[in-house]
């Protein structure tokens, strides 16, 4: 009967076999979890990199927007918000002015030369360009008194993605009426003089 023992040259071989196979499985466990880790990194990096191209701002370049004034006062218009063009003795809606929002300024000495006003995706900006010895508005010229309002229609023909905003003046605020109407509102206090400015950053 033969012996069922294996020879030294076996053993010597099962054992360089199995240390080969423990080596090669152990490589082969640090390949799998390199690629994992830099495949969870890559997809990481990608999904934030796709957030940041999908990232939607306030206001769609390239729409079109009408602007449309209206001024209460208590003693000019006996508190009753008014269309300028009633206090202008203009026909309805004459004054009102339809532009696309691009890069240059959108509406250009608005309001008979009153205002230089600028929409861009996250900001409203406005210039006061009239100037001292305006024919329409040079006896005009003051700070706001109480109970005055002076609003500015932003109406957009598509939805916009509005939520909040910032002003960098006191006495000018904004107004969200839907999703496609923002409504800029300067109050009493404010300095209805030449060279006045002001920004509304949106979000």
């Amino acid at each position: 009967m033969e012996s069922s023992k294996q020879s030294p040259g076996h053993t010597i071989y099962f054992k360089t076999n199995v240390n080969f196979f423990k080596t090669l499985t152990m490589k082969t466990l640090k390949s799998i979890s390199c690629y994992l880790i830099l495949s969870l990194a890559l997809s990481s990096f990608t999904s934030c990199d796709s957030d940041d191209d999908n990232t939607t701002l306030p206001i769609t370049s390239g729409v079109s927007v009408t602007v449309a004034n209206t001024f209460q006062s208590t003693t000019i218009t006996s508190g009753v918000e008014t269309a300028i063009e009633d206090l202008f003795m203009q026909p309805a809606g004459s004054l009102e002015v339809t532009a696309t929002i691009e890069n240059a300024v959108e509406f250009p000495a608005y309001l008979l030369g009153l205002y230089d006003i600028d929409i861009d995706q996250n900001t409203i900006s406005f210039e006061l360009v009239a100037q001292t010895g305006d024919a329409t508005y040079g006896d005009l010229f003051r700070t706001l008194e109480t109970g005055t309002f002076d609003r500015y229609y932003f109406t957009f023909d598509e939805p916009q993605n509005v939520s909040g905003f910032t002003s960098d003046n006191d006495y000018v605020t904004l107004r969200i009426d839907s999703n496609s109407v923002l409504v800029v509102e300067i109050g009493a206090g404010f300095n209805f003089n030449p060279g006045t400015s002001f920004t509304i950053t949106l979000n």
